[in-house]
């Protein structure tokens, strides 16, 4: 006879709890793969970068990222290898100098953001600031409020994924640890190439096994110089000037070489004509 066993309420209860901390877990896992916690042999903060790529139509202004991240235009476009009155391309990729600090040994930038109409942190954290952080980092960074309930013009803290590098990594050169999000179509051989990084240094840092859309950390040992595209309306005006100088003085050139080449056409014909006057007079 089979025998049929029902577990307890105290036993339901436990085995609830269980799978509820199994999916916290396992959320946590899929949204943040590389290691972000503080080395022991790290400094307590220091001064790093995020990348940011402008997007349309509100993120290709120097100054609305400059508001977002609450720093400097000049800053980024420094850091970025670009004009301060550049114009900016969907797209391109930036550098935002952030200060990375511990957090209940966690590394985090801690930027402050003001709760706009219809707000939420998915909103915030995967479209506003490009999934540098995720929404369940922010909802422990801000305990007092309610997500589902954000009053407006609230300041929140929006804990931007950053490590310091260790000990071990300043020894071997390594002065940043950049944090970028990793796209589908991303090779650790262009990423590496772009921002001149040990491809071995990022292979160590770092687990890409379905990476897409999450932060990693990329070793360098100068601040890159990024190659950034060009666009018409990318000129500032201190290069436009150069320019503008350079096209007046070659059509004034072209006009002088033209005016002086019509006046000896025209003396080589009068001359000529003179020469057959005075031979049918002397005739």
């Amino acid at each position: 006879m089979a025998v049929l066993f029902l577990p307890s309420s105290s036993q339901c209860l436990f085995l609830a709890l269980m799978l509820f901390l199994t999916n916290i877990s396992a959320q946590t896992q899929q949204l943040s793969r590389t290691n972000f916690t503080c080395p022991v042999d790290s400094p307590p903060s220091c001064e790093t970068y995020v990348t940011y790529i402008a997007q349309s139509p509100k993120f290709l202004s120097l100054t609305n990222i400059s508001n977002l991240f609450d720093i400097s235009s000049l800053s980024i476009s420094k850091a970025s290898n670009i004009d301060e009155d550049s114009k900016l391309i969907p797209n391109q990729v930036l550098l935002v100098p952030v200060t990375c600090g511990c957090t209940e040994n966690r590394s985090f930038a801690n930027i402050s953001y003001s709760i706009k109409t219809d707000d939420y942190y998915k909103l915030i954290s995967a479209t506003l600031f490009q999934n540098l952080t995720n929404y369940l980092e922010m909802d422990d960074a801000n305990p007092s409020l309610n997500p589902n309930l954000l009053p407006l013009d609230a300041k929140v803290v929006a804990p931007l994924f950053c490590r310091c590098p260790s000990k071990n990594q300043l020894n071997k050169g390594i002065k940043y640890l950049i944090t970028y999000v990793w796209k589908a179509n991303d090779n650790v051989t262009i990423v590496s190439s772009k921002f001149g990084a040990s491809q071995g240094d990022m292979l160590t840092q770092n687990n890409f096994t379905d990476a897409a859309n999450l932060p990693i950390l990329i070793p360098v040992t100068n601040l890159p110089k990024l190659d950034q595209p060009s666009s018409s309306g990318s000129i500032s005006s201190s290069k436009k000037l150069p320019v503008i100088i350079g096209i007046s003085l070659g059509s004034a050139f072209f006009i002088v070489v033209l005016t002086l080449s019509l006046v000896y056409v025209y003396c080589l014909k009068m001359k000529r004509l003179n020469r057959s006057t005075s031979l049918a007079e002397t005739a």
